[in-house]
């Protein structure tokens, strides 16, 4: 018998890839096609310059900033790749946080793991993507859009390369 978690991440992930499946194909750009930008109006990234302060930012959980170097990416870069890569999966009404992008460095191709928060129907959303490549040629390898952020174990699973697809 699963646990009552189990069960929770089996059905996150289940219903990341009917969500997923329903955007169709069309979604995922070919490795020799350029990434195409989206027209929706989004929120622009927060400023990533700030004026000093004596407390530094808290962080409620380790993550990296949009900004910086990701293997030749810029964090707003893999962002936007993936804003664009599940647009189509979201309801229409869906903003984007792309300043609270978390990346994360995987152990496994495509590199990069990236999580763009959202609001969608009122609701948390999320879009989720593995990108790797370069900045001139992105691979894309997941992307798909939840109507709710993804639990940390399952972010463990995505940066060790298991259970992209769900439980095998």
């Amino acid at each position: 018998m699963r646990s009552p978690l189990a069960r929770r991440v089996a059905a996150s992930a289940l219903a990341v890839v009917l969500i997923g499946g329903a955007s169709g194909c069309a979604a995922l750009p070919s490795t020799s096609s350029p990434v195409p930008t989206s027209t929706a109006s989004t929120p622009g990234p927060t400023p990533s310059v700030t004026a000093p302060t004596s407390e530094p930012p808290a962080t409620p959980e380790p993550t990296q900033t949009p900004s910086g170097d990701f293997g030749g990416f810029a964090g707003e870069e893999l962002a936007q790749i993936c804003v664009d890569a599940t647009l189509s999966a979201f309801p229409a009404d869906v903003a984007f946080t792309i300043g609270d992008t978390r990346i994360e460095q995987r152990l496994v191709s495509p590199e990069w793991l990236v999580l763009v928060p959202a609001q969608a129907s009122g609701l948390e959303a999320q879009a989720q993507c593995t990108i790797g490549g370069s900045p001139s040629a992105p691979v894309l390898g997941m992307s798909s859009a939840s109507l709710e952020p993804l639990p940390e174990e399952q972010i463990e699973n995505l940066i060790r390369g298991e259970n992209e697809g769900g439980d095998r």
